[in-house]
């Protein structure tokens, strides 16, 4: 099972209220991102990161610059943690590019696959769509409350609890 953080945009409406919203939310999956190891200049194109693409263009000259004075071999090596470590965290980095053009997370969802994962959000959110008789009107259903995740750093953690201790 894989982690999904969906995230919408900026003029982004509650999902009840018009269930083809749910075309523009984003399913950003939490974990290691085997096209962004093999191709990280095409991942980060594809996905419009152009501040990080000109960060990987500058790391990634600095090591061929470095490779001309150390040698390829231990370059070589130093190109392909820099490649591991940015796919490790090329999802946080797509999340963070999203928060700055001002989107937000709605919410944190689990499936096997990304289709499964926005089946169970949207059931979740209550936006299931079904098709009225003929005759009928569609009924709407009533949104569920969505969990918000906190964002790092916005909590105040004491040793192991997530508040001040109080003490007896």
């Amino acid at each position: 099972m894989s982690t999904y953080i969906v995230m919408a945009p900026p003029e982004y409406e509650n999902l009840a209220g018009d269930p083809r919203q749910s075309d523009r939310l984003a399913f950003v999956p939490d974990g290691f991102s085997f096209l962004a190891f093999l191709f990280p200049p095409v991942w980060l194109l594809v996905h419009r990161m152009w501040l990080i693409l000109l960060g990987y263009l500058a790391v990634t000259l600095l090591i061929e610059v470095l490779a001309q004075t150390v040698g390829a071999a231990a370059m070589g090596l130093a190109a392909l943690i820099v490649s591991i470590l940015f796919a490790l965290e090329a999802q946080a980095l797509r999340r963070w590019s999203l928060e700055r053009k001002g989107w937000r997370v709605v919410g944190l969802v689990e499936g096997d696959g990304k289709a499964e994962a926005e089946l169970r959000f949207l059931h979740k959110a209550g936006a299931a769509v079904t098709v009225p008789e003929q005759g009928q009107e569609r009924e709407r259903g009533r949104p569920a409350p969505m969990p918000i995740v906190p964002r790092v750093g916005s909590e105040q953690v004491v040793g192991l609890t997530l508040g001040p201790e109080t003490r007896q």
